[in-house]
């Protein structure tokens, strides 16, 4: 079986003395006293649901939307105020 990369989006509040990392695309949360210890279990938690087939099969479609190529360099941007835009199709074309 092949490994994949995957960047999935990631909340994280405070909540009293805790930071809570929520992933809603798999509706996974984890804690940590930290933010980077939330993370770290996020990640664990994702990774153990991930390794189970029948949730790979029920999410195939999902996963494969999150999927980028391990060999390639990327980063995350964040953009403030953007909403998709319907395409417009000009009947002159």
């Amino acid at each position: 079986m092949t490994s994949v990369k995957l960047e999935l989006p990631v909340k994280i509040e405070k909540e009293g003395n805790l930071f809570v990392a929520i992933c809603e695309p798999f509706n996974i949360a984890s804690q940590g006293s930290s933010k980077e210890i939330a993370l770290e279990n996020i990640r664990e938690a994702l990774e153990l649901f991930l390794s189970d087939e029948d949730v790979l099969e029920m999410y195939q479609d999902l996963i494969s939307s999150y999927t980028v190529p391990e060999k390639e360099e990327h980063v995350s941007v964040k953009i403030d105020g953007w909403q998709k835009r319907k395409t417009v199709r000009s009947e002159a074309l």
